[in-house]
């Protein structure tokens, strides 16, 4: 029988075969009998043999083992987490917006003075519960405690409003779509730039559109840009054939806010 070598087994199996190895050496089997039934090495017997007589069952169990000294404290691991969560490594002194384990490697060197391969970075940044993923894009303009403001009191008091009126909210905006957008990427023979062919001719058409927390969907196309009369009139078509009244939410756009837009909202 060929023998086996314990390292290859998993600890849940190693250990009954300790157990029961002892087990029948207490018995009264002789042990070099044992462990050729096993088909294990006749030297790993007698260790357990010695293990069990010096401390019991308890010597018998399964261990996993420690491993390596981590290179970094938990005080450390902490501060590697605070870096990350929240913060961009534009913050850090770094030219690139998004987090890699080159960057994270770099400021560990840095300011731990500890050396870590890449994937021993990956490994790090997983037990701190920190995955890869795909980043939202926020303006720097975006000002965080006006949109919580309106999330959390203007727009429940709008909803309510809404709802004594047996009214709708619809979010309304615009966007342009061009044809001559930049291509993407693609594969290719080394020192051959593929071609790509497209139309010669530039397009752009805007669009203009609203839809409410229900799903329900309105738009319209335009060419040019949108002024207080085209905007009317868009209002105007929006509205045909609706049998309840809508509070429509706009953005500042110059058009949304002309003295004749008020004034035809007021007539309705």
């Amino acid at each position: 029988m060929e023998r086996k070598d314990g390292r290859s087994l998993d600890h849940k199996t190693l250990e009954h075969l300790r157990r029961l190895a002892v087990r029948r050496v207490e018995g009264g089997e002789r042990p070099s009998v044992v462990i050729a039934s096993l088909g294990l090495y006749r030297t790993s017997i007698y260790k357990w043999i010695r293990a069990y007589r010096r401390k019991g069952e308890a010597a018998l169990a399964g261990r996993k083992s420690p491993g390596p000294t981590p290179k970094l404290t938990d005080a450390q691991k902490r501060k590697v987490r605070a870096w990350i969560v929240g913060k961009d490594p534009r913050q850090w002194g770094f030219d690139f917006g998004l987090w890699t384990r080159k960057i994270v490697q770099t400021m560990i060197q840095e300011r731990f003075d500890v050396s870590l391969t890449l994937p021993s970075v990956g490994h790090l940044l997983t037990s701190l519960d920190i995955t890869p993923q795909k980043p939202l894009r926020r303006a720097y303009e975006r000002d965080e405690v006006a949109v919580t403001a309106w999330k959390e009191q203007t727009y429940p008091k709008l909803r309510s409003r809404a709802k004594r009126a047996g009214a709708e909210i619809y979010f309304l905006d615009e966007a342009g779509v061009r044809s001559d957008s930049p291509l993407g990427r693609t594969y290719g023979l080394k020192g051959r730039t593929p071609v790509v062919k497209t139309s010669g001719k530039r397009q752009a058409i805007n669009a203009i559109s609203a839809v409410n927390a229900k799903g329900a969907f309105w738009y319209n196309v335009y060419n040019g840009k949108l002024n207080a009369g085209l905007f009317i009139q868009f209002l105007c078509d929006f509205m045909k054939r609706r049998r309840k009244p809508v509070y429509m939410v706009l953005d500042s756009l110059p058009a949304h806010k002309a003295k004749s837009v008020k004034a035809y909202v007021t007539s309705l």
